[in-house]
């Protein structure tokens, strides 16, 4: 049972090598056009396959121990309906003023493609990459993982990591002032490589502006994971009370024959007990961008909606989630969806300088936004991390934001 939370680009940049008609066919290397824009991002989240029976146990195996610290909201929102959910560590409400580390692995992916035999190694020099360092050794600098200084809305929240950054600021009227922490350990366990080869009829690689891009199918390689890989795993630790953290150089996944995730978050029943991970590719090909803002946007929302059915009343016409025609909606709390880059609704990322590299950090919205609370629990009363929302979100349809 899994769901999958994609993060995805529309392919408009390509210039293609095939005859009409023949892409679903080809194998053929691709090149980016010199001359376009990179790829706009949006998000696709298709129909959960958690059932209301196993959000319950889920939060009996969380209570127990057996999987990574949950905690339990409920909820009246403007509309008057009652939602309930659960997030990563302890609760902010709830005797929750303290820290909770994660256990986390790092596990980079070594992606060998058959048909063109291209190696993408996260763990090797990248001539492609600042200082042609490994994308590892990147991500392990980030502020992912290292601690920054961040002030939100105003409110200096502390020299911390930005996913716990943003979680202090999205509950800051609870937390603010306490040692409240939901943090990753500095120095996470990398497990050594795993090698992947993609077969040819899964997968294919392109050129792009410096360096090679690596696109694999997400239905093939998903399933791979989880019936392969994870299972490989369990023998150095890797299992449901723990994050693993999957990680690649420049690897993106197809969806139906389109263009590409670059980053997902997904939860599965894993033998009866539930387990979340993350899939992110620190793309240095010139082709798409945006270092660890991808990570940033998946792991924020992993955090406060690791089953990836967490219900909120409907929203949209914000971010990605929207439509020059008939308005789009959700109902999902996913926190990167209504603040995603290279959409209508402007946003402010933070530039963070971190251990000699520059690093771009998603704004995310607040749990305030979603449900309607007015004053914000949030930072600086606001309702998205860096200042772009400061009204909630308004029904959809029609959607839009107070």
């Amino acid at each position: 049972m899994n769901r999958l939370k994609l993060l995805v680009c529309v392919c408009t940049v390509f210039v293609v090598a095939v005859a009409p008609g023949a892409l679903g066919q080809d194998r053929q290397e691709r090149q980016f056009s010199a001359d376009a824009a990179k790829p706009r991002i949006r998000y696709i989240v298709p129909p959960s396959k958690l059932s209301s029976k196993d959000a319950a146990k889920i939060r009996r195996q969380a209570s127990a121990g057996t999987t990574i610290p949950l905690w339990n909201f409920s909820i009246v929102a403007y509309d008057g309906n009652t939602y309930q959910g659960s997030m990563v560590g302890r609760s902010p409400f709830y005797h929750g003023h303290r820290i909770t580390t994660i256990p986390t692995f790092l596990i980079p992916l070594r992606i060998t493609f058959a048909d063109t035999g291209t190696v993408f190694d996260p763990t090797a020099p990248d001539p492609c990459a600042p200082g042609n360092a490994s994308v590892d050794s990147l991500i392990l600098s980030s502020p992912i993982l290292q601690a920054s200084d961040f002030v939100i809305n105003g409110v200096d929240v502390g020299s911390t990591q930005y996913l716990d950054a943003f979680q202090r600021g999205n509950f800051w009227k609870e937390v603010g002032g306490t040692p409240y922490h939901t943090v990753f350990a500095s120095s996470p366990t990398v497990l050594p490589t795993v090698d992947v080869t993609v077969p040819v009829a899964d997968g294919q690689t392109q050129s792009a502006g410096c360096g090679p891009v690596g696109e694999m199918d997400i239905d093939w390689w998903n399933n791979y994971l989880q019936t392969t890989i994870m299972p490989s795993l369990a023998a150095q630790g890797v299992g449901p009370a723990n994050f693993p953290q999957f990680i690649t150089d420049s690897v993106v996944e197809t969806i139906k024959g389109g263009c590409c995730a670059l980053g997902y978050h997904s939860a599965y029943l894993n033998n009866g007990v539930f387990q979340s991970y993350s899939v992110n590719a620190y793309d240095t090909s010139g082709g798409f961008g945006g270092d660890v803002s991808v990570m940033s946007h998946e792991v924020a929302e992993w955090m406060d909606d690791p089953t990836t059915s967490n219900p909120t009343p409907a929203w949209g016409q914000e971010g990605q989630v929207f439509s020059t025609g008939t308005p789009s909606c959700s109902s999902v709390l996913e926190v990167g969806d209504p603040l995603s880059p290279g959409f209508s609704t402007p946003t402010n990322p933070f530039a963070v300088n971190l251990n000699g590299n520059s690093y771009t950090l998603q704004e995310l919205a607040f749990y305030s936004w979603y449900f309607g609370q007015s004053p914000s629990l949030g930072a600086g009363g606001g309702y998205s991390d860096n200042g772009t929302f400061t009204g909630f979100a308004k029904p959809c349809p029609p959607g839009g934001t107070n």
